[in-house]
């Protein structure tokens, strides 16, 4: 079908508010603008936010789901159970189908788990169940697993992206049709264009979706966003407006704006195993040459807040350093000249075009830093040339991206991740915060864990991306925060009048 043939179809959804008379039923369906095309839409393969939020929560879920305000609650397990923190029991709900049609047993949670645990499979997240010792099926619908040790963020773990339950006979086809619980089934992915769910009519939580069909249609560029909402052609963008456009939409009444926070810290990547960002003194330059309010001016009209760590506002562990390293260009100067560069060095940062925010601070971030004599050359490549060259092979000197995740503190303590910090003290730090149950004492961790990150400098935490989306007026349902990279449709919908 034509994207024309398309709209046509959906033309009662976009018209809501000057098409649906008194008293009728708004048509259940919605179409949503997505910023970026996901490479793959298997949640076991791929870390990218961009399959997340047409994924999780709509299509596949977990035992245990993050809710809107950033509390763990039952979702596939109706409710689980620990007495000494080391062997927790998950009694899953009963009568849950995949959308295969068949039942969700206890069977199918060990494999996925196991699955993930399995080197071979090269799960983004394997690490996150490394606890795991053993997963025992007690009956269909009782599983228990064993921990090799206490771990602080096990309900966590089991709630992420990559936690999702699927079934065995689908997992050759997760890439491109993924095969969940969720309330939404896949339907379609026409490439370059969009991605089409339709309701689960066999959904175990009575009364949602409240939506026959949400279709995410891949627009990028920011103006034609907005274009599209102002024709009619979306009636919803959830990630892809820039703070100006929100500005703009603001003035039509037609229009809801949503600002909120969210968990994606943007970060400045600097590559710790590639001279000259293994000196921690060129780093920390870098941290005093940059002003971060200009970037948030620059970049999100000052919208959002500027962080000192890889810990967001969210996390309850927060600890506001933001002014920790302050933008000082002579103290910038100087420890380049100790580090051996007293007329700085010829840098590239590499972004991707596709997320407008990593260009905008690219630009500013250049400008800061040529003041202390660091020559900044901004290359542009796809989201996929970055996900392959940056992400897995660690080919950059510098590059931004924002980091959507909750609780990734651990990537910290990864020396194997992208942007290659390995500091022994930290991953010290990060071993013991994940044996600590005792909330004052893990408090205290993760407040040495943000402190040593300021003073080692293996990344500049720039802002936090905060949630901006513009809907029509009449759509509901949709979250505030966004305490998950996700965006959960479950609850959306169209009021009456």
């Amino acid at each position: 079908m034509t994207r024309r043939a398309l709209l046509a179809a959906l033309g009662a959804a976009v018209v809501l508010v000057g098409g649906v008379g008194a008293g009728a039923q708004a048509p259940p369906r919605l179409v949503v603008q997505a910023p970026t095309e996901p490479p793959g839409l298997d949640l076991t393969a791929t870390p990218a936010s961009a399959t997340a939020a047409v994924v999780f929560y709509n299509v596949q879920e977990g035992l245990v789901k993050i809710d809107r305000h950033g509390k763990l609650v039952p979702s596939l397990a109706e409710r689980w159970h620990t007495s000494d923190n080391r062997n927790y029991t998950f009694f899953l709900r009963k009568g849950v189908r995949f959308h295969n049609g068949r039942e969700l047993r206890a069977a199918d949670v060990k494999y996925v788990f196991e699955r993930a645990m399995n080197p071979e499979t090269k799960h983004p997240y394997r690490r996150d169940y490394d606890a795991i010792g053993d997963i025992i099926v007690k009956d269909d619908f009782t599983i228990t697993f064993a921990l090799k040790s206490l771990n602080a963020n096990f309900l966590h773990n089991v709630a992420r992206q990559g936690s999702v339950i699927y079934p065995r006979e689908a997992v050759e086809t997760l890439k491109s049709h993924p095969v969940g619980t969720g309330p939404f089934r896949f339907e379609e992915w026409v490439r370059g264009d969009r991605i089409v769910l339709v309701r689960n009519p066999d959904y175990h939580v009575k009364g949602v979706p409240r939506l026959d069909r949400v279709t995410f249609r891949f627009i990028a560029d920011p103006n034609a966003v907005l274009a599209a909402l102002k024709a009619g052609d979306v009636d919803a963008s959830l990630f892809g407006l820039g703070p100006e456009h929100v500005q703009d939409v603001r003035k039509d009444a037609r229009f809801q704006v949503i600002v909120g926070d969210t968990t994606n810290d943007v970060i400045l990547a600097m590559n710790n195993s590639r001279k000259p960002y293994g000196d921690v003194r060129v780093r920390r330059a870098i941290t005093h040459g940059i002003n971060k309010q200009d970037v948030l001016k620059g970049a999100m009209f000052g919208m959002g807040k500027v962080l000192g760590t890889n810990v967001d506002p969210l996390n309850p562990f927060y600890l506001d350093l933001s002014k920790a390293v302050p933008y000082d260009p002579a103290a910038a100067r100087k420890l380049l000249a100790e580090a051996g560069y007293p007329n700085g060095f010829d840098t590239v940062l590499k972004v991707a075009p596709q997320y407008y925010y990593t260009v905008r601070s690219g630009e500013v971030i250049a400008e800061n830093l040529k003041k202390i004599g660091v020559n900044v050359k901004i290359e542009q490549i796809e989201w996929g040339q970055w996900l392959a060259r940056v992400f897995r092979e660690s080919d950059f000197d510098l590059t931004i991206i924002g980091h959507a995740e909750a609780w990734d503190i651990k990537n910290y303590a990864n020396p194997k991740y992208y942007f290659r910090y390995d500091s022994a003290k930290f991953q010290d730090l990060f071993a013991r915060s994940e044996v600590t149950l005792d909330d004052t004492a893990r408090r205290a961790l993760f407040g040495e864990m943000q402190k040593l990150m300021v003073e080692d400098a293996p990344v500049v935490w720039l802002y936090m991306h905060p949630r901006l989306a513009v809907a029509k007026q009449g759509a509901q349902g949709f979250w505030k925060d966004l305490p998950v990279p996700a965006a959960d449709m479950s609850e959306v919908g169209w009021a009456t009048r």
